[in-house]
């Protein structure tokens, strides 16, 4: 069973002070306190306070980032969450068995679940950040949650994998090494060098190559070999 302090719930630019608030409270119902926020945060507003009734701690030791890259920066893995589907977000995984997999990481890895804004959720530019996509299932009439509902559901899964593995006694089988943003730009450069990848829009091929980079779950000698690869 992973420490539930090897996960960090990050909110990208939250609207709404209501829906920090209740986050905040999700969080401590299901025994996470790392709480992050990207962007402005209204930590003392009332409504955040309200909406939070006894996760108050939680809430008063948000820490507030200036952007997403900050705000993961120390995690070894970066797990988006999204509604949508198509094009990159094909790749998402349901939820539930994503969550057995990342308790099991979260072991010997410090993990982001980032949560994007009420309006339009997380970008394609935010999601480059992530290594991972999972996305909670629903019916398809209407598949938008609310996000605090949504930091909610996650967490009860997390929490969920984390006691069912506790019972099973499953040790983790590697430590993912930090896929840096400095390694993956020396790579592109280098697939750019020989032609792999076109300079006008090598994002389009990096973002699958973090993914996989992100599901593989790199050692650090490893990284160094990528990394001298990419050197060569």
């Amino acid at each position: 069973m992973a420490s539930a302090s090897k996960f960090a719930f990050v909110l990208y630019r939250p609207q709404s002070a209501g829906n920090i608030g209740a986050a905040a409270r999700a969080l401590k119902n299901m025994g996470f306190d790392d709480f992050r926020l990207v962007g402005l945060g209204p930590l003392n507003d009332r409504e955040a306070v309200k909406m939070a009734v006894h996760a108050d701690d939680i809430l008063a030791n948000a820490t507030v980032y200036p952007d997403l890259a900050a705000a993961i920066a120390d995690c070894s893995i970066a797990v988006g969450t999204t509604s949508r589907r198509g094009g990159y977000r094909s790749r998402s995984t349901p939820l539930r068995p994503a969550a057995v997999e990342l308790d099991a990481l979260a072991g010997t890895n410090k993990i982001a679940i980032v949560f994007g804004r009420e309006d339009r959720g997380l970008t394609n530019r935010e999601l480059k950040l992530c290594h991972r996509l999972v996305t909670i299932p629903t019916a398809p009439e209407y598949p938008s949650l609310n996000l605090a509902q949504a930091v909610m559901v996650v967490a009860y899964e997390l929490m969920m994998a984390a006691t069912a593995a506790s019972e099973t006694a499953r040790t983790p089988e590697f430590v993912a090494a930090s896929i840096s943003d400095p390694m993956l730009e020396r790579f592109a450069e280098a697939l750019v060098a020989i032609g792999f990848i076109p300079d006008d829009n090598p994002e389009h091929i990096m973002l699958a190559i973090r993914e996989i980079f992100g599901r593989s779950g790199l050692t650090a000698r490893e990284v160094e070999i990528l990394n001298g690869m990419a050197r060569q």
